[in-house]
Order: C-alpha cells, then structure tokens, then sequence
C-alpha cells in the first residue's frame, strides 16, 4: 500500500492511500465512518484475515482509503471545535476526488462509504449543479436518514453533542466506541443533523432535500441486524430520496449490525460479495 498527502482548498493535509499500484482498472475511493480511519476497510473483528478492501482488490478493482480531517494518518484540528462536518463536505471530498481521477486517468469511480463516510460523498454531489462526472456509482453502506428517530437513538445523539462540547472533542477510544476519538464539531454536527431531522448546512442549504436531483447510481446497503445506529427502515429513507433511476436496496444479514456491515468476518459472505457484483454490473470498463 502507497500513501499520498494532499492538500484541501483551506490547506489541510490529507492522507490518501493506494491499497496497490496498477492501471486498466475501475476505481473505489472507500471513505471511512465515525470513530474510525482508513484501516477500517483493511481487517475485520478479530483480526482474521483481510477486509472489504482485499476483496474489492481481488474482484478487479483499483481501490483507494480515505482519511478524513482529524482521522487516521490526516492532520488533526489544530485547535478544538475549529472544524464543522460541512469541511468534510465542502473541501475534503473534492479534494479526495480529484487526486482519484487525476491519478487513475478518466477510469469509472465509485464512492464506497459507510455511516457519515457516505453522507459526505451524497451531500457533495447532491450540492452540485452539475454531478461531477468523476463519481459513476455510490454504494452506501449503513447510511442512515435524519427522520423517525428513536428515542434511544436521540437520547445517544443529545448525548454525544454535548460531551463533544464539553470536553472540545469527543473521547471515542476511552468510550470503547472505535480507535479514533472526534473532532468536536465534526461529530456534532453530523449528530445535531439526526437530532434535528435535516440536513441543513451553515448558510440553509438543505442537503437531503437535494438528494432527488442526484441521479448517480446509487447502492444503499442496511444491516439487518442493526437496530439503533442505521435500522433498515432509516436507510431506506436515504434510498428513496436520492433521484437516481438506477439504484438498489439490500439488506444485509443476518446478524450483521452498524459496523459490522465493515469489520464483521461474516460480511465476507453475507454483504460484500453483493457490493461487488453490483459494482460490476454498473461500473462500466475502465
């Protein structure tokens, strides 16, 4: 694996890696969740073995792992609460994009995310006029909408705002919630999203509200036994609303929940492999 250093419009480095050196191939930019970085796609629970990135590797596909902002081998907020979710949005996804497309030569593109790792990529294209042709296909893995809250999930959302706040980041490793705690703002942000049931940027624009006019390919995957963090019935509601007419909804299981979907050794069979037949049904030949 090769790792590049780029740079964001508002001068922030990220990393960028290259799971292996190689042309003629599709490209995934696989971008992370919460709590997490880049090797996330690499290992799964226990450590048995490779991850979602292997096998897309194996399946004939030139992949590349994000680090967001203040994640994995990226810079870290140079002083607490200085960066919103919308950066992510705004300057580290076209960044990423575009170092991608640089470098892969006019190959199809797809952007894999899980959790908010998709949300930044369907907010970034949904607020372009034009949809950047780089971006042929997104597969949303675990990708939640902001209505029909339960109460334990608004409870946990009011929560982790304000401890966020608090303390100027959120402690997600002594939590026991990933390897990579979160920048105040950026976890709040994303959160406050949920808690108010929009997703509504700092100057009004309303994100969700433009997903119809993506018309990206869209996969939208939920796991089946995730009962809290991403139910089925709420990434249905991200399905629906994005106005691509190619698009599929899959429900993975059993028994894989939120991060499971990404680390659980039972993904193996029960999820990926549906990733990647759709990736090769869509993407066309580089």
């Amino acid at each position: 694996m090769t790792a590049r250093r780029i740079v964001t419009a508002d001068g922030v480095h990220l990393a960028l890696h290259r799971l292996r050196e190689s042309t003629g191939r599709p490209a995934v930019l696989c971008v992370h969740g919460a709590f997490c970085g880049h090797t996330a796609w690499l290992r799964v629970r226990g450590g048995t073995g490779g991850g979602l990135a292997d096998l897309l590797d194996a399946r004939g596909y030139d992949v590349w792992l994000a680090d967001l902002r203040h994640h994995g081998a990226s810079e870290r907020e140079p002083a607490p609460r200085t960066w919103r979710f919308e950066d992510c949005i705004l300057r580290d996804a076209p960044a990423l994009v575009a170092r991608v497309a640089a470098e892969t030569t006019g190959a199809p593109l797809a952007w894999i995310g899980h959790s908010f790792g998709s949300v930044i990529g369907l907010c970034w294209l949904a607020r372009q006029e034009t949809a950047p042709p780089e971006v042929t296909a997104i597969v949303a893995l675990g990708t939640p909408g902001p209505g029909g809250m339960s109460l334990k999930r608004r409870a946990l959302a009011l929560g982790t705002i304000l401890l966020a706040r608090l303390l100027g980041r959120l402690p997600a490793r002594a939590m026991r919630l990933g390897p990579e705690d979160e920048a105040a703002h950026i976890i709040g942000d994303w959160m406050g999203w949920n808690v108010r049931g929009r997703w509504l940027g700092r100057d009004g624009f309303d994100y969700f509200a433009a997903l119809p006019h993506l018309r990206t390919p869209l996969l939208a995957v939920a796991g089946e036994g995730d009962h809290l963090m991403a139910p089925p019935f709420a990434c249905r509601e991200v399905f629906e609303k994005v106005g691509a007419a190619r698009k599929k909804f899959l429900v993975a299981g059993p028994q894989l929940d939120h991060a499971g979907l990404l680390i659980d050794p039972k993904a193996r069979e029960r999820c990926w492999p549906a990733v990647a037949d759709w990736l090769d049904a869509t993407l066309p030949p580089a």
